[in-house]
Parts: C-alpha cells; structure tokens; sequence
C-alpha cells in the first residue's frame, strides 16, 4: 500500500472486496484509530472507475451526521491507489452482530432503528439516496449507535418539473431490494431505500429476513403477495408489526415515508431505557432464528443464510451489467 505510511500506522485487514481492501490503522496526525478503504485502480472496471467512484467521492465529502459513518479524508497515491480515512466503528457491522445474538431485543431495536431513519432522512433531504441499506453496510460505534456506511452504490438525485428522475438499472442487493427494483421498473430511489430499512427491522427484530428467495421471479412474487410471517417468538409488540408492515408495502404509493415512520406509534414513542448494547439478545424458546410457517409451524433455528454474505458476487454482476449498458451509450 505505497501511500500508506504517509501519517497511518497500519493495524491489520478488516476486510477485502473486489477493487481493494479495508484495513485498520492509527492517525498519527488525529492520534486516533481509523478505517482506511484503500481501492487499487488497477483492479477497478471501467464503469467503476467513471461513474460509481466519482460519486461515491462526491457523497462521502458532503456528508456531516452523527449516524453516518464520517468520512475524514480522501486522497489519492501517484500509483493511482485511493485512499478513503473513516471513522472506526469498533463493534463491526450489524449483520455479524445479529448472527451473534440470533435477535435484538426490541428496545435495543427500536434504538438502531430509529438512528436509521435520522441518517436516511438526512440523506434523502440531501437528496442522496444510498441504494444499498443492508445490515453489512450499518455499523456499530463503541457505543452501540449505528452508523450508515458503504456509499459505494449511492445516488445524487435530480429533477425535471419538481419530480425526481426515476432509476432504471438494478442496484442493491436481492434480500433487500424491493419488488420495483427486482422487476426493472423505473423506480424512486428513496421509495426503495424505504423497503430496505423494512428488512433491516425485520432482522433486527427475528434474525432472520421476511422474503428469502434466491430467485428473482419467486421473490418478487413473494414480496407482491406480501407473503412473510411474523414468528412467534421472540415477542414482538403489535406496533412494530404495524410498521413493518406498511414500509413492507409493494405499493410505491402506499408504501410509508421516512417522515411517517419517524411519526409512527412505535418509532415516536420514548424508549423504556437507556440501552448500550450490553444485553441485546432476545432470548426465547424456540430460539429467535427460527422462522415461522403458517402451515409447517417453526422451522429449525438458523442464522442470516450465507447468501447474505455473497455481495461481491451480486455485486460483480451489477458492475458487468452497467458496463455493458455505458457501452451501449456510447456506441
């Protein structure tokens, strides 16, 4: 990493993705820990390099609240590797954490959660719209407060006539996408980051996600049909089963906003507690990964399927697909 020991102490791998890695380091000049997503160019697609990269940049160095994971510098090495200096959210991503507990405690839940809709609200009033809200990109600070990350696939968004421009290519990732966006219809990015904080809830609150199909087809019929089960334990409040309802609407038109899930009877309401994150899991018998079927009964405990893991893959292939269709433009 040729530009890395200008002012970084380099402390180990935090992960690794298709242009590069995130590593962890110490900031001499900030005299602090810091996560570094170093991209090697090199590696990069055309269509990366062009369009998702710029806007990631462009995002990342506007962007100032407390649930978003800040952005200290960016710079970029004469060999052409960009280096991105963010804030270090010690206690890793929300999806390895409910793999830890199987399930969060709805407090706990309705603490992150609400942090969510604060930093979705200030993106959309920005109109940013992230395109990629899923528990790998939401992480935990020292305190337990989430903070929304990886603006790899984000969105600065435009108007004709005082309406947004609608998307029209595939983006996210097919657990939490919503049906518009799985069936290629031109969609409002905002609307579709909607029902991915839906399934982000979901999790939190069963460990498990409300559509799980590796079939595109299949899922969306599923999500039309509107066909999830709330299980039975862990026990949920009537409340939070309302909201997770109307933002998991196929409907665009009837599908909630940020601002009517921030007024909703479970989000507006005060928390019992102050909650840290020291005891997070809903414990219940049978345990919280279950899932429930209304005509098997509950099924055998299990955590997040792997193919939650799998986004380089869906990722790649987004990447292929817009590269053909930037082609196709400009020949």
């Amino acid at each position: 990493m040729d530009g890395l020991s200008r002012g970084y102490q380099y402390q180990g791998r935090l992960g690794q993705g298709m242009f590069g890695e995130v590593v962890k380091a110490y900031s001499t000049q900030m005299k602090k820990m810091v996560a570094i997503k170093v991209t090697d160019i090199s590696k990069c697609t055309t269509v990366y390099i062009e369009k998702f990269l710029p806007r990631e940049k462009d995002v990342l160095e506007t962007l100032d609240h407390p649930n978003i994971v800040k952005t200290h510098k960016i710079f970029e090495s004469p060999k052409g590797t960009v280096y991105m200096v963010m804030e270090l959210c010690v206690k890793g991503d929300l999806l390895n954490y409910i793999n830890s507990k199987l399930a969060l405690l709805e407090r706990f839940s309705h603490k992150l959660f609400t942090q969510l809709c604060r930093a979705v609200e200030y993106l959309h009033s920005r109109n940013v719209a992230h395109r990629d809200l899923k528990c790998e990109n939401l992480f935990l600070d020292a305190k337990y407060n989430l903070k929304v990350g990886d603006f790899g696939l984000s969105k600065t968004l435009t108007y004709v006539d005082g309406r947004v421009v609608l998307s029209k290519t595939f983006c996210g990732t097919l657990l939490y996408a919503a049906p518009e966006v799985l069936q290629s219809l031109p969609y409002d990015p905002k609307v579709s980051d909607v029902w991915s904080m839906g399934v982000v809830l979901y999790m939190m609150l069963y460990g498990s996600v409300p559509f799980n199909c590796s079939n595109f087809k299949k899922q969306v019929q599923l999500q039309k049909k509107r066909r999830f089960n709330f299980p039975k334990d862990p026990p949920v409040s009537p409340e939070a089963k309302d909201l997770i309802r109307r933002i998991l609407h196929p409907s665009v038109e009837q599908r909630l906003k940020v601002s009517e899930i921030l007024a909703s009877a479970w989000v507006s309401k005060e928390p019992v507690e102050e909650c840290d994150g020291a005891s997070t899991s809903a414990a219940a018998t049978p345990p919280v990964g279950s899932s429930w079927d209304a005509e098997e009964g509950p099924s055998a405990p299990r955590r997040v399927e792997p193919a939650f893991e799998s986004r380089e893959a869906e990722h790649q292939i987004y990447l292929k697909l817009a590269s053909v269709k930037l082609q196709t433009k400009r020949s």
